[in-house]
C-alpha cells in the first residue's frame, strides 16, 4: 500500500494575549502527530524573501493547513502577498468559503484561531483533512488467482482419473490377451493314449 498523504500545518506565532493557551496546546498536540507536519512561522506580513520562513514556505508545494489569528479573507490576502498560492478550500471549521477565482489548484485549509480556540477540535479536523487527502488504492493483482487456482485444481484432479482409466484398459487387454484358446474336450468317448495326452496338455494349459 502506498504511504498516506502528509498534511503540512503552518501555525503563525505571536498570538494575542488571549490566545497563548490555545497556541501552546496546539504546539503540544501537533509535534510528532502522525501525518501532520507542523511548521511555525512569523506573521506573514513580516516575512521577507530572504528569510528562513520564506524558504520553508517555498518548499511546501502540496495542500496545506494554515492557522492564523485573523479572518480567513485577510489570511488569504497575506498568503498571496508572499507568493504562497492556492485556493481557500472548505472544511468543517470554514464551511462556506467564497468561490475561488485563482487558477492555482492547490488547496489551502484556513483556520481563524480567533474564532476557534478549542485545540482538540482543531486537531481532530486536521486529522480528518489528512485522511481525506490520503490516496487509497485497491490491489487488483489477485483477481484472476481464484480462477487460475480452480483450473489448476481441476486439471490435477482430472488428470489422475484419466490416467487411472487409461491404466485400466491395458490391464484388461493384457488379461484378455493371456487367455488361450482351449480346444473343446470331447468326453463322450473313451480316450486313447493320444487323446489322454492331449487332455493332460489342455489341463496343464488351464492351470496357467
Amino acid at each position: 500500500m502506498p504511504p498516506a498523504m502528509r498534511l503540512p500545518v503552518i501555525l503563525v506565532q505571536n498570538p494575542p494575549a488571549a490566545g497563548h493557551a490555545v497556541a501552546d496546546a496546539l504546539v503540544a498536540s501537533l509535534i510528532g502527530f502522525p501525518g501532520l507536519d507542523l511548521t511555525l512561522v512569523e506573521r506573514f506580513d513580516s516575512i521577507s524573501v530572504d528569510s528562513t520562513d520564506w524558504m520553508t514556505l517555498s518548499a511546501i508545494t502540496v495542500p496545506a493547513a494554515v492557522l492564523d489569528w485573523r479572518p480567513a479573507e485577510e489570511l488569504m490576502s497575506a498568503l498571496n502577498s508572499i507568493d504562497f498560492p492556492g485556493y481557500r478550500c472548505a472544511h468543517r471549521l470554514d464551511p462556506d468559503p467564497p468561490t475561488s477565482t485563482t487558477p492555482h489548484r492547490r488547496r489551502l485549509f484556513l483556520f481563524d484561531l480567533n474564532q476557534h480556540r478549542d485545540a482538540t477540535s482543531i486537531v481532530a479536523e486536521l486529522e480528518r483533512l489528512r485522511d481525506s487527502l490520503s490516496v487509497k488504492t485497491v490491489s487488483i493483482g489477485g483477481l484472476s488467482a481464484p480462477g487460475s487456482a480452480t483450473k489448476a485444481s481441476t486439471s490435477s484432479t482430472v488428470a489422475p482419473t484419466a490416467n487411472a482409466a487409461a491404466g485400466t484398459e491395458p490391464n484388461a487387454a493384457n488379461a484378455t490377451g493371456h487367455r488361450k484358446a482351449i480346444s473343446p474336450i470331447n468326453l463322450g468317448h473313451d480316450p486313447s493314449d493320444d487323446s489322454l495326452d492331449q487332455l493332460l496338455d489342455q489341463l496343464d494349459d488351464l492351470d496357467v
